[in-house]
């Protein structure tokens, strides 16, 4: 009776031992099978963290700056136009200029003390610089510090706008030797005090949050290290969930072996948000401290540093422009610790404390709105460079665009159009137009515009509108003729009488002047000044229309141009800027030069990429282009153009209008011995505008050239030009009683041998009368 239970027990043994055995084998292979799934889950976030921290760790947006005003000596110059450049960059106007950004003025005494920027070709170091304005022209420029003479200084550049990354994010990186001290103790202070002794996780700061979590009045305290925080803001999201802190935890310790403890604290300086200028998002200590205090942030002082560190736990709620109260308490609260902690003295931290917020009203680094030109930067770069490396390579990129002009082109454009559309009956804001202004040797472009509206981005008239351009296509009608044939001059006599030209289909095709009528044998001159199109027809026709169309393409079109023989009447269509570029070569004197945006690009260290020189061809000899030049001096001083000669009777200009059938586009294309601008205006749905070159574009024109200054166009002497008085009826040399003749330039030995019986003429039509 007493062996049976035994029997069972050993029974039961047995099958709980192998029970026991089971689960054995089973834990083991689960946790082989999770060691393995650890592992390469680890090796995952390994790959990810290298494959994204090592080489290229943020995505840093181009940035793409205006012109720099240049000081030197004898540069004209005007107080009003140096006062909108300091505005537009965001100098301050002070008694006593002690700091980069200030500048004092006093009357036409200027002393400006510049900030200091990377250029393409140097550094400028902070330079504080006096000179007087004196009868229009920059004199006595000096470094006020030392009383030396200088030749040449340089205003920081505006910034104007960046290829910003899907994000829209923004930051100027800083290496870690221009972190101040200061800095660094006030975020270890407050952040991670153990950052250099833990490996990426902090058990004692855990434990010392849930304990703080426990006992405290319900204020939460986080245990994230630094590095934590670096993991989560740049690889992570801000779930809050149990996976998402596994993942972090994991992902710390893995930056931690893989990169030295000065490395993740550099990124991490680099990396942190501050919050938003608009759209765009403020992250770094670099682009902080430019964007609250105008500063590098190597030129910070505790108590900035202790506000930056202070806004870490909330840049909305202690933003120091919209909470001051908060912003100060908070930054105190900094100084405190870092008191505490013995980063400061006694004597620092009441100091320190006793400073106000110092965040400057109105941030260097607001960008100027110019789509338009930004558009054009963007298909230039486009050329050389992908879209990705626009947006993530930090590429610093250097533009030709005048920031003063711009905008006092922006302004212009919209009030004339409002004016011309209440003087002339038409539909309010109907209008359109397009206005490009480069300068006249270098073919720069200083300023852009392609919608009335300052500022609207969209369709780019500019540089899409592509339209007919009716008689601003002239001037190049002529130069081919005097380039192609020597018998040629500004004399030749044309006939604007009907004309009849056979066409392909069988039809006839009859141009017609503007005015409705013939006017008989002209001088050439007279054709180009009164734009008469059936004497410019017919000098196509003469010349050749091949010929134009070849001469026209040479020119600057990049497009076939067909030999049409209504070309010499401008059936071409060009937009804006191609037009810019075929006039530049007029302005020039013969010299094919496109038109350019950018003058250099560096990479984010400043490390020169690419430079973008002027480019140019001779299409036509100076000689040539001298008389055409002087024939469209003409046009404003006395032809269709005259209005800007009545409203700048003391600046020389040469220009030509332009409208096309059914008056729907207007045109002026102008330059003086400074400047070249082509203005279009129009509509965009292509209806009759009831607008003509002289009523439209030119009034535009005029308008933008009344307030910037610019240089007279001086054509110059030259010994193989001889200037005759000609009579314009005959286009012979004016003689006695020629009371209104003109003064006509030609290629010496080749001027009219007659000469004009003016008096003769008036007898007889006394007799007649």
């Amino acid at each position: 009776m007493s062996k049976k239970p035994r029997k069972k027990t050993s029974k039961n043994n047995k099958a709980k031992l192998a029970r026991r055995k089971k689960w054995r084998s089973l834990l083991w292979k689960l946790a082989l099978i999770f060691v393995v799934l650890f592992a390469g889950f680890t090796l995952y976030l390994d790959s990810v963290i290298q494959s994204k921290f090592k080489e290229n760790r943020w995505q840093l947006p181009a940035r793409v700056y205006a012109q720099s005003l240049e000081l030197a000596n004898g540069k004209s110059m005007t107080p009003t136009r140096l006062r909108q450049e300091l505005e537009l960059l965001g100098y301050r106007k002070v008694v006593k200029a002690t700091r980069q950004g200030d500048y004092e003025n006093y009357q036409n005494s200027f002393f400006i003390y510049i900030r200091e920027f990377q250029f393409w070709d140097s550094l400028q170091e902070p330079l504080p610089v006096s000179f007087s304005i004196k009868s229009g022209r920059i004199a006595n420029l000096k470094n006020r510090d030392t009383g030396e003479s200088l030749q040449m200084a340089r205003l920081d550049p505006l910034l104007i706008g960046q290829f910003h990354p899907n994000r829209l994010e923004d930051r100027i990186l800083v290496h870690l030797d221009n972190i101040p001290e200061h800095l660094k103790q006030a975020l270890l202070a407050v952040e991670d005090r153990d950052f250099y002794q833990h490996s990426g996780v902090s058990v004692k700061a855990v434990a010392r949050a849930v304990w703080h979590n426990i006992t405290s009045d319900g204020r939460a305290q986080g245990g994230s290290t630094i590095t934590q925080q670096l993991v989560k803001n740049y690889f992570l999201t801000n779930e809050r969930t149990l996976w998402r802190k596994f993942k972090e935890a994991i992902m710390s310790v893995i930056l931690e072996v893989r990169y030295e403890k000065d490395d993740i604290l550099q990124a991490y300086f680099n990396e942190v948000y501050f919050g938003q200028d608009g759209g765009r998002a403020i992250h770094g200590v670099g682009l902080a401290s430019q964007y609250f205090f105008d500063k590098r942030a190597r030129d910070l002082t505790p108590a900035q540093s202790a506000l930056l560190v202070g806004m870490l736990k909330s840049p909305t709620g202690y933003n120091p422009r919209r909470n001051k109260e908060a912003a100060l308490q908070r930054r105190n609260q900094v100084l405190k610790i870092m008191y505490d902690q013995k980063h400061l003295t006694e004597r620092e931290y009441k100091q320190q404390r006793e400073t106000t917020l110092s965040v400057v009203s109105k941030p260097s680094l607001k960008l100027s709105r110019v789509p338009a030109f930004m558009d054009l930067v963007r298909r230039q770069l486009q050329k050389s460079y992908s879209e990705a490396e626009l947006k993530s390579e930090g590429l610093r990129i250097f533009t030709t665009l005048d920031p003063v002009m711009q905008r006092y082109t922006e302004e212009k454009v919209q009030s004339t159009l409002d004016g011309i559309e209440r003087s002339k009956g038409i539909e309010e804001d109907s209008l359109q137009t397009a206005v490009i202004i480069t300068s006249s040797e270098t073919g720069n472009i200083l300023a852009l515009v392609g919608d009335r509206h300052a500022g609207r981005a969209g369709f780019n008239r500019a540089i899409d509108a592509k339209r007919q351009i009716g008689s601003v296509i002239k001037p190049y009608v002529v130069l081919a003729a005097l380039e192609n044939n020597e018998d040629y001059n500004l004399a030749t006599i044309l006939s604007d009488e009907e004309l009849s030209i056979k066409q392909r289909d069988g039809t006839l095709w009859q141009p017609r002047n503007y005015d409705r009528r013939y006017h008989g044998q002209v001088p050439l001159f007279v054709a180009l000044m009164k734009s008469y199109n059936i004497a410019m027809a017919r000098l196509g026709q003469e010349v050749g229309i091949d010929t134009v169309a070849e001469f026209i393409e040479q020119a600057g079109v990049e497009e076939e141009v067909r030999a049409l023989d209504a070309l010499p009447l401008g059936v071409l269509e060009l937009t804006p800027i191609e037009l810019a570029g075929l006039y530049q070569s007029l302005a020039s004197g013969g010299l094919k030069i496109k038109p350019s945006a950018i003058t250099a690009v560096t990479d984010n260290q400043g490390s020169l990429l690419e430079r973008f020189p002027i480019d140019s061809e001779r299409i036509a000899s100076e000689l040539n282009t001298y008389l055409v030049k002087a024939g469209m001096q003409l046009v404003v001083e006395k032809g269709t153009a005259r209005y800007l000669h009545k409203q700048n009777p003391f600046t020389n200009f040469a220009g030509k209008t332009g409208t096309t059938n059914d008056l729907k586009d207007s045109w002026f294309a102008g330059f003086s011995g400074e400047h070249l601008a082509v203005v279009w205006v129009g509509r965009d749905d292509n209806k009759e505008a009831n607008i003509t070159g002289s009523s439209a574009a030119l009034p535009v024109f005029t308008d933008i050239f009344n307030g910037v200054p610019t240089e007279s166009l001086k054509l110059g002497y030259d010994d193989n030009i001889e200037w005759q008085l000609v009579d314009p009826e005959t286009g012979f040399i004016a003689g006695d009683g020629c009371s209104d003749a003109i003064e006509v330039p030609f290629i010496r030995g080749t001027a009219p041998e007659e000469t004009a019986n003016c008096q003769a003429e008036a007898e007889e039509g006394i007799l007649g009368f």
